[in-house]
């Protein structure tokens, strides 16, 4: 029969497993009631006269003393429910005495002393339902028992303390489905390679995977610093598993900081391969995502050992929502969290805000479960350094950055910033080309040819992933927030993307960089060097945007030259700076010459004519009258055809007081747009407040210009009914798809608030 205390269990865990025993030996389903609200039902089962209600109890913490205190009062609420059978599951252990105290308390007419299960009735079951069992991973992952024997099989290796590690931690533990993978792979193959990004968790993985071998029988082997410490301990008739964590780190001979000797490619590989061929061993290794490409880079060998057939990549989407939540439960109901700040995140069910956040990661909820990394801040603190901690965790990436990857890997990471994130494959190569070229000779360091293919190896699967074709983008949201981090705290990396900018789409995704909140280091550093900022404006601004495209047709690129100059303007007001503003007219001479061929682009003129007019005219001489000559081209482009958002944005610049010719070339510009695109906007209307939004711009029509719109208005009402009731319709055809998916939600939400709510009041 086992031997479990089922303290490493949680009180959900302890309810979850008494309902798969129950369900199991009694062959009945239970019902399961949301934890901390349940007016004393835990678990129900209620068909015809029959009427059981069983109540779990797990007081972890207080005992026997706690959960007899309690029982107390639950014996009012048990008497009001009147079960025509009552059950009390409790980890406590009692004593036959013990349990007939139970009866005395909640009343011999409705609990029997058989009904009274104890952690020895618990074992008792669980020997009876062997599958059970093996479900509840963490029953035996983290039992005494289990670490005993662990103890004994690690005792004559290094391992005895890693064994300790594990157990403690395997409480917190939420197993995904990289773990079966990663079993199956190393049953397969004898060898598996877990690699991701920082935080994800692949040491954790990696230590259950070890751990459950070690209870298997297997004698561990830790390697520590190069693998010829796992060939002077290999004996191929013993069951061995050797774990190497951060197997490509620094001790690896690629990485060449430190001097030491670390393993090479060659010894790597014959491991392995000796590992492989032998039946009763096993190999499990660790590795940062680019760390790892970084070796293949530098090694044919590596990279033709077909080591990727036996990777295991760790990424968040291995974790459902439920995981999510599972990784937060345990990592609190285990933490040193004093319970003021459990409250904080019982409250509202604020743990949902951080479950469901884009940014959530198993480092991050370690960092917000630990009370020594959260003593400076208050209790009624808590949810706010949570809020920031989500909004920017960069930390979790930045020793990564500055410490783990080459002068190319931070090249590829800095273009891709300046490209917003995102970008095709040809675009990278050009940008990556100048701002590494600028950054070696500023930062004195060498370059090579192939820096670009060995940064986006570094890089890949890491910090950034493939997008689209042949592009790439950053793998989180938080790596945005690093290199906006990285730009703020050393206001030079904003400047050598600045100075090394290929195009002026960089310019422009800079600039809103520098504009953001908490930049102010970086518009100071701008200001400082503007001379830099403008050459690179200058080598920029007059690339052309007009492409022939493969087949004959063309192709257009980058922002107009009308958002071109409005940011230039724009950057010479907020930096004050002469040397940018010396710009402005040949910028302003090339768009003219631009109008000569192409349209102007009424929008982009609009956001001109803005900035123009923040900018004081100390700024240049002259730009005064260039105002002039945009507007007047922006509204004889509207007088040609403009769509309503073009022309509502030109009224907000136009002086409808008392600029007569402006006015009367405005409503020519209405007319000409009621005759030939009003109708199309409609049709192109696809929401309620598209439909609300034009007709808001209608009536700002009338008002400005003193036009009729009452027809057109009409109209647009009458499409917007049409459209509601299309939309009906379809609500209608989809609504039990939509139910379905509704209620699969709100399921896997409540028994999300079932688990948290086992944290409340239940003495644990």
């Amino acid at each position: 029969m086992p031997e479990y205390d089922f303290h490493q269990l949680s009180s959900h865990d302890l309810e979850v497993l008494s309902r798969d025993l129950l369900q199991a030996q009694w062959g009945v389903p239970l019902e399961s009631f949301k934890s901390g609200k349940d007016g004393g039902i835990d678990l129900r089962f209620a068909s015809g006269p029959a009427n059981t209600i069983v109540q779990v109890k797990h007081y972890l913490r207080t005992g026997l003393a706690g959960l007899l205190r309690d029982l107390r009062t639950e014996a009012a609420k048990v008497r009001r429910l009147a079960p025509r059978r009552y059950v009390l599951i409790t980890s406590v252990p009692l004593s036959p005495l013990n349990k007939d105290t139970i009866v005395q308390i909640i009343g011999p007419d409705l609990l029997q002393s058989a009904d009274i299960l104890g952690p020895d009735d618990l074992n008792n079951l669980l020997g009876q339902h062997r599958d059970i069992e093996g479900r509840h991973y963490k029953l035996w992952l983290a039992s005494r028992g289990v670490l005993d024997r662990v103890i004994n099989n690690a005792a004559i290796t290094r391992s005895e303390f890693k064994a300790r590690q594990v157990y403690e931690a395997a409480k917190r533990y939420v197993v995904s489905g990289a773990y079966p993978q990663a079993l199956k792979m190393l049953s397969d193959e004898r060898v598996v390679i877990i690699a991701g990004a920082p935080g994800v968790g692949k040491t954790t993985l990696a230590d259950l995977i070890l751990y459950t071998h070690l209870e298997s029988g297997y004698q561990s082997v830790l390697i520590q610093r190069d693998v010829e410490e796992g060939e002077k301990l290999f004996q191929p008739g013993l069951r061995q598993i050797f774990y190497f964590d951060d197997f490509m780190g620094a001790t690896f001979a690629g990485e060449h900081v430190g001097g030491g000797r670390g393993t090479s490619d060659r010894a790597l590989l014959n491991f392995i391969a000796m590992v492989r061929a032998t039946p009763n061993a096993r190999l499990v290794l660790t590795t940062r995502e680019h760390v790892y490409a970084q070796a293949l880079g530098r090694s044919e060998r590596l990279r033709n050992a077909g080591l990727n057939d036996v990777r295991v990549v760790l990424s968040m989407p291995n974790y459902d929502t439920m995981q999510r939540a599972r990784i937060l439960y345990n990592h609190v109901y285990f933490s040193d969290l004093p319970e003021a700040y459990r409250y904080e995140l019982l409250r509202d069910d604020f743990y949902f805000r951080i479950v469901k956040h884009k940014k959530f990661n198993p480092r991050l909820i370690e960092w917000l479960s630990s009370y020594r990394r959260l003593k400076h801040v208050p209790a009624d603190q808590y949810r706010r350094f949570i809020e920031e901690l989500l909004r920017d965790p960069s930390e979790i990436w930045r020793h990564a950055y500055e410490q783990e990857i080459t002068e190319p890997g931070r090249s590829v990471l800095l273009t891709l910033r300046s490209l917003g994130g995102k970008c095709g494959g040809p675009a990278l190569e050009a940008a990556f080309g100048v701002l590494h070229a600028y950054r070696a000779k500023r930062h004195n360091f060498s370059t090579r040819p192939e820096d670009l293919r060995t940064g986006i190896r570094e890089v890949i699967n890491s910090f950034i992933k493939p997008w689209g074709a042949h592009g790439f983008e950053v793998i989180d949201p938080s790596v945005l927030d690093l290199l906006n981090a990285v730009a703020r705290n050393a206001p030079d990396n904003a400047l050598d993307m600045f100075a090394g900018a290929a195009s002026f789409d960089q310019i422009e995704q800079l600039w809103t960089l520098a504009k953001a909140n908490q930049a102010d280091a970086i518009m100071t550093a701008l200001r400082r060097d503007a001379g830099r900022i403008a050459a690179s404006i200058a080598r920029t601004v007059n690339a052309p945007r007009r492409m022939p495209l493969a087949g004959g047709g063309v192709g257009y690129f980058g922002p107009t030259f009308e958002r071109r100059l409005a940011t230039i303007v724009e950057m010479a007001q907020r930096l004050e700076a002469p040397a940018i503003a010396a710009l402005i007219g040949p910028a302003y001479s090339r768009l003219i010459d631009e109008w000569l061929t192409e349209r102007l682009q009424i929008n982009d003129a609009v956001e001109l004519i803005r900035a123009m007019d923040a900018a004081p005219s100390s700024i240049m001489a002259g730009i005064d009258a260039m105002r002039r000559t945009v507007l007047d081209a922006a509204l004889e482009e509207a007088r040609t055809g403009c769509r309503s958002d073009e022309l509502r944005e030109l009224l907000g610049v136009v002086d409808t007081g008392g600029a007569e010719r402006e006015i009367a070339i405005a409503r020519e510009s209405f007319f000409k747009y009621q005759q030939d695109h009003f109708a199309e906007e409609i049709r192109e209307c696809r929401s309620r407040d598209q439909f609300s939004g034009l007709i808001e711009d209608l009536e700002l029509f009338r008002d400005e210009l003193g036009v009729d719109v009452d027809a057109m208005i009409q109209r647009v009402e009458e499409a917007n009914a049409e459209f509601e009731e299309y939309e009906d319709r379809y609500a209608d055809d989809m609504h039990d798809e939509w139910k379905e998916r509704y209620r699969d939600e709100r399921a896997s939400d409540r028994s999300i608030s079932d688990m948290f709510g086992s944290m409340k009041g239940d003495g644990s």
